[in-house]
């Protein structure tokens, strides 16, 4: 039990290093450094926000700023975290090359990375919604954190599998690009999903990020748990994804060096 231990701490205190090299090498030599965190959901929001209360689409509802936003925030948590995942073996291919570690230590250093992003961010939508009068209620905010934690699962399985293909598949990132400006519009970010209606509907209601963000912010901004039988759907898919994902993960990491 003591050897095991010791082998945590010392893969939780390498966690932290790579952790800690990330974040100076994304923010060594920038103009505005880590506000940079917050100018990509704040410009989109404020974007949004304009256009959608100009045509009056969402201006007579007061929660709207709160909604937007946080639909917002998920999605970039969603997106930054894959892609970060995604690059992380390419980003750290000096130091694969050269150090012994556990690589799968490397892909979730660089989900943590957007989960501080994402932790930056969730104050900002309290502040918002303290502004606009909304007091999440507790309740909500453990069903909301629940459906963050999917996210992350969600995350991890799936950069699990990408990070050793983009090792061999470097269009991988334009793919990747692409697939998430069409989730960008199909994910019910700045519009309720239950206002969708026919077919268009139908079909953005089988996206599952979109259930997630529906159900993540109506959660925390008014406290309602709806699609739970859907979200305990996906957090098992999650957690098949992490499980295959890590299978795949170490029974491929050992060949990738020759594609660096």
């Amino acid at each position: 039990m003591t050897i095991l231990t010791k082998i945590e701490n010392k893969n939780l205190d390498l966690l932290k290093e790579l952790v800690k090299t990330r974040f100076k090498l994304r923010y060594n030599n920038s103009l505005l450094g880590f506000v940079w965190v917050l100018m990509k959901p704040i410009l989109s929001f404020l974007i949004l926000y304009f256009i959608f209360t100009a045509f009056k689409s969402g201006g007579h509802d007061p929660a709207f700023a709160a909604n937007l936003f946080s639909g917002l925030i998920l999605f970039y948590f969603l997106q930054e975290g894959i892609t970060f995942g995604m690059n992380s073996l390419m980003d750290m291919s000096n130091i694969i090359l050269k150090i012994n570690f556990p690589r799968e230590i490397a892909v979730a250093s660089s989900i943590v990375m957007a989960v501080i992003n994402l932790s930056i961010n969730f104050f900002v939508i309290i502040i918002i919604t303290l502004i606009t009068g909304f007091v999440p209620s507790v309740l909500g905010v453990l069903y909301f954190f629940f459906i963050v934690l999917i996210f992350l699962l969600l995350i991890y399985g799936i950069t699990l599998f990408l990070s050793i293909i983009f090792v061999k598949v470097r269009d991988l990132t334009n793919v990747l690009d692409l697939f998430f400006q069409l989730m960008f519009w199909g994910s019910a970010i700045f519009y309720n999903l239950g206002d969708m209606t026919g077919r268009t509907g139908d079909l953005i209601r089988l996206n599952p990020v979109a259930i997630l963000i529906d159900a993540a912010r109506r959660a925390f901004i008014k406290g309602e748990f709806v699609h739970t039988d859907v979200v305990l759907v996906i957090a098992g898919i999650a957690l098949l994804l992490v499980f295959f994902g890590r299978r795949f993960f170490n029974k491929n990491v050992r060949k990738i060096a020759e594609f660096f």
